[in-house]
């Protein structure tokens, strides 16, 4: 079975943003771009819990 291979995504932050990631990220000890999945995940996280309190 053939693995999927993760297509790279040009992303353009505003320059302020893209330092406060490397910060966050360099004092988490994480990549940058781990640090970029790890907020997103988080984000899907509290919008999935907030659904389901709606939805209750």
């Amino acid at each position: 079975m053939k693995e999927m291979q993760q297509k790279s995504y040009p992303l353009r932050l505003e320059p302020e943003l893209k330092q406060w990631v490397k910060e966050k990220a360099k004092a988490e000890d994480r990549s940058f771009n781990a640090q970029i999945n790890r907020f997103i995940k988080k984000i899907k996280e509290i919008e999935e819990v907030t659904e389901q309190k709606q939805a209750a």
